[in-house]
C-alpha cells in the first residue's frame, strides 16, 4: 500500500501540472472502487471546475476546487494515478479517465479496486480526514507529544506507529525502517517509551520519509508514481523484506515477526527487547 512518501511523491507530480487547470469531462469504467462517488457527482462538482489547490493529508489526495467542492482520492492497496496521453494498447483496470485542460488526461488503476475516489459538495467536510491523525512534520508533533499519547498504552510500538488516528501516514514499511533506526524491538509497549526514546523515533521518522520523499518513493510490488515511474526506496530498505539476511550494522540475521497480521522485520541484536 502507497505510504506517506508515494503518496506526497503523487502531489509533487501532479500540482504543478494540475493546479489552475479545469476539469473538462470523466470516463467512468464498469467496475467501481470501494469506495467511489457516483458518475452524476462526480461530473456535477468536479467537472467544469479548476483544481485550486491539491494538498495531502495522510494517505489521502485532496483536490480542491472552484466553487468549494473537495475530491478525495486515496490509492488503496494497488491503486496508481498517473498523468498524460492514454497508452495505446489500453491498460487494463483502468476505472476513472479526467479529462483535464491542456490535453491532460488523470486516471485511476486499480487492480484489486480498493482504493477511494469520493467527491464532497460546497461546505461538507471529508469525512475520511476526520479521522487522520497529526502528520508527522506537524510542528505540534513533539517527543513529548508522542510521550503524551502513548501514556498507558500496553500494544506494541509497530501498532502504535501504524495508527492514523494518532500520527498519519506511516505505513508497515517505514514502521519497521524507523524502529531499526531508532533501536527499538517492534514488540516494546508504546507507553514505556521514555522522552528520550520518543524523541529518537521521531527524528527518524522525518529523516527515513524525507529520505524516501526524495527516492521517489518505495516500489515494492504496484507503486508507480504520477509519470508511472518506480521509486527508488526500496534500495535504501535496511530491514524491511529482509528476513535471514545479515543486518547491515552487526551481521545478525533479521527475524520476521508477525504483529497483528503483518509481517515485522527487525534485528535482534540491535533490537533488544525491553527488561
Amino acid at each position: 500500500m502507497p505510504e506517506l512518501p508515494e503518496v506526497e511523491v503523487i502531489r509533487r507530480g501532479l500540482a504543478p501540472l494540475l493546479e489552475g487547470r479545469r476539469f473538462l469531462g470523466l470516463e467512468v469504467g464498469d467496475k467501481r472502487l470501494r469506495q467511489q462517488s457516483t458518475p452524476e457527482e462526480l461530473r456535477r462538482w468536479v467537472v467544469g471546475h479548476r483544481l485550486v489547490k491539491l494538498e495531502r493529508r495522510g494517505k489521502y489526495l485532496r483536490f480542491d476546487l472552484e466553487g468549494g467542492a473537495t475530491l478525495l482520492i486515496h490509492l488503496g492497496m494497488t491503486g496508481r494515478l498517473l498523468a498524460g496521453p492514454l497508452p495505446t494498447p489500453p491498460l487494463p483496470h483502468i476505472h476513472l479517465v479526467f479529462q483535464v485542460e491542456g490535453g491532460i488526461n488523470l486516471y485511476f488503476q486499480d487492480v484489486r479496486r480498493f482504493g477511494q475516489v469520493l467527491v464532497f459538495p460546497p461546505g461538507v467536510k471529508p469525512a475520511p480526514l476526520e479521522q487522520v491523525g497529526a502528520e508527522p512534520f506537524s510542528p505540534e508533533v513533539t517527543a513529548a507529544w508522542l510521550l503524551a499519547q502513548a501514556r498507558g498504552k500496553t500494544r506494541p510500538i509497530k501498532n502504535f506507529l501504524l495508527d492514523a488516528r494518532v500520527m498519519a501516514g506511516i505505513g508497515n514499511i517505514y514502521a519497521c525502517e524507523i524502529l531499526f533506526a531508532a533501536g527499538l524491538h517492534p514488540a516494546t509497549p508504546a507507553g514505556r517509551l521514555t522522552l528520550k526514546e520518543w524523541d529518537r523515533v521521531l527524528r527518524q521518522t522525518r529523516r527515513i520519509l524525507k529520505l524516501a520523499i526524495a527516492k521517489g518513493g518505495t516500489t515494492v510490488s504496484d507503486y508507480l508514481n504520477s509519470k508511472g515511474e518506480s521509486g527508488l526506496f526500496q534500495l535504501e530498505l535496511k530491514v524491511y523484506g529482509r528476513a535471514g539476511e545479515p543486518c547491515s550494522r552487526c551481521g545478525a540475521p533479521i527475524v520476521r515477526l508477525v504483529q497483528a497480521g503483518r509481517s515485522s522485520f527487525f534485528c535482534p541484536a540491535c533490537q533488544p527487547e525491553k527488561d
